[in-house]
C-alpha cells in the first residue's frame, strides 16, 4: 500500500533508463519555464534535489510537497497545455514504454479523473508532517539513504520483500489515504483491501477516518489537473518522470 506514496518517486528514477530524445527534452524545459505550470506544480523547488544527487532526498521533496499543497490547484487550461507539451515533444519516449496512452486526447481526461483525489492524498499530513515524507523517512530508516542516484534501486528492491513492515503499511497515513481513495474510487481501492487487511487487519479498511491525520492541500483557485499524474498509469507515470528528469537534469 505504501506503493501509493512512492510511485512518482519510482517513476522518476525508472527514467534513468529511458534515452530522453532531444525534442522531448526541449518540450520538457519548456515546462519547467513556463509560469502557469511553475505556479501550480512547484517545479523550481525540485531543483535543489539535483544539486547533492547522493545526499537523502526527503528535505528537498518535502520542501517540494509543502509548495506544491500551499498552491493554488492547476486550472484545465494549464493542464491541457502541460499534456499538449509532453505528448507531442516526447512521443518516441511514450512508443518506446509500449504506453497504450500517447496521445493528449486521451490523456488529459485520466489525469483530470483523477487530479482531486491524488492531491489530496499527497497532500496528507500527520501531526505537521507530510504524510510522503514521513513514510519515506520510515523506508529509510530500513534500507538506507534514499537518494537521486539510487532511490529506484532502493525503493524497487523493498517493492520485492515479502513483508512490508507495519510501520511502513499499517500507518495512520495509509489508512487515510485509502478511505480518500475508497470514497471516490472505490474500485481501485478494493484491489488493495485484501493486502491491508491481510497485514493489517480488517478494521484498517473499515472507513473510519484515521486519527491526527488532516488535509493540507490549499482550496484555493480552480481545480482541474496536473498533481494526478502521481496514481494513473502507463503513459501518465511516463509523463511525470519524463517531466522530473527535465528538472534534474
Amino acid at each position: 500500500m505504501y506503493r501509493l506514496f512512492t510511485t512518482a518517486l519510482l517513476a522518476a528514477s525508472s527514467v534513468s533508463a529511458l534515452t530522453i530524445s532531444s525534442a522531448c527534452q526541449k518540450s520538457l524545459e519548456g515546462l519547467a519555464a513556463d509560469s502557469d505550470a511553475n505556479a501550480c506544480l512547484s517545479v523550481s523547488t525540485l531543483l535543489t534535489i539535483a544539486i547533492q544527487p547522493n545526499s537523502s532526498i526527503i528535505t528537498p521533496v518535502d520542501n517540494w510537497l509543502k509548495a506544491l499543497c500551499s498552491a493554488a490547484p492547476c486550472s484545465n487550461a494549464t493542464l491541457s497545455a502541460i499534456v499538449s507539451n509532453i505528448t507531442t515533444g516526447c512521443s518516441t519516449e511514450l512508443a518506446s514504454a509500449n504506453s497504450s496512452e500517447t496521445s493528449a486526447a486521451t490523456i488529459t481526461p485520466i489525469v483530470q479523473q483523477y487530479y482531486a483525489v491524488a492531491r489530496q492524498m499527497v497532500c496528507l499530513t500527520d501531526s505537521g508532517t507530510n504524510c510522503i515524507t514521513e513514510t519515506l523517512t520510515n523506508i529509510q530508516a530500513i534500507l538506507g539513504t534514499l537518494s537521486l542516484s539510487n532511490v529506484g534501486t532502493v525503493i524497487a528492491n523493498a517493492f520485492t520483500t515479502t513483508t512490508v513492515p507495519s510501520n511502513i503499511t499499517c500507518t495512520n497515513c495509509v489508512k487515510q489515504a485509502y478511505n480518500v481513495l475508497n470514497q471516490d474510487f472505490p474500485s481501485t481501492a478494493s484491489s488493495l483491501t485484501s493486502e491491508l487487511d491481510s497485514q493489517c487487519g480488517a478494521n484498517f479498511t473499515d472507513g473510519t477516518a484515521a486519527t491526527g491525520i488532516v488535509e493540507s492541500a490549499s482550496t484555493t483557485g480552480s481545480k482541474g489537473s496536473a498533481s494526478a499524474l502521481f496514481i494513473t498509469q502507463g503513459s501518465v507515470a511516463l509523463l511525470v518522470a519524463s517531466s522530473l528528469w527535465a528538472l534534474l537534469a
